[in-house]
């Protein structure tokens, strides 16, 4: 019984510490952590280079064509200013050895170069073949890294 009593006491000692403590860390929070890696901003210009074969089948001929249209009809202003360019080229076709390596392409797989300076960002866009039968999410997928990669917003950056 006496040992309770003191460990009471104890209680009712600490217990006013405690409450003053937490109140002063909720009253004088931590200022934020300024961000270590800073978006680069809009880039000189986007390359866009889709690799085709030069026979594509009934399946995958669709896909280059809504690409292509997603990109004439949504980014005038950008092809004309040259701060977007885009390449449709055959994979297949000898010509196009070296770009192809450089971006170490495959049959039907799309890239988004972010061009700044003298530096090249290649970002591959696996996605297209998960959304190549919707139109829609193909244009709307398109559409969206083009705005995002023009406006310098990069998702590799925000990882």
């Amino acid at each position: 019984m006496k040992n309770l009593v003191k460990i009471e006491q104890i209680y009712i000692v600490l217990l006013p510490l405690i409450v003053f403590g937490l109140l002063s860390a909720c009253s004088n929070p931590v200022p934020a952590a300024e961000p270590t890696e800073k978006s680069p901003g809009p880039p000189d210009r986007v390359d866009i280079v889709y690799f085709h074969l030069g026979e594509a089948c009934h399946c995958m001929d669709p896909m280059g064509d809504c690409i292509h249209a997603t990109i004439f009809l949504n980014f005038q202003e950008e092809l004309h200013s040259g701060r977007l360019t885009f390449q449709r080229l055959k994979l297949d076709d000898k010509n196009n050895a070296a770009i192809d390596e450089k971006y170490n392409a495959a049959p039907f797989t799309l890239f988004i170069n972010i061009v700044t300076g003298n530096t090249e960002h290649i970002i591959a866009v696996p996605e297209i073949l998960s959304v190549r039968y919707d139109r829609e999410a193909l244009e709307e997928l398109v559409k969206t890294k083009i705005e995002k990669s023009l406006n310098g917003i990069d998702e590799d950056f925000e990882k």
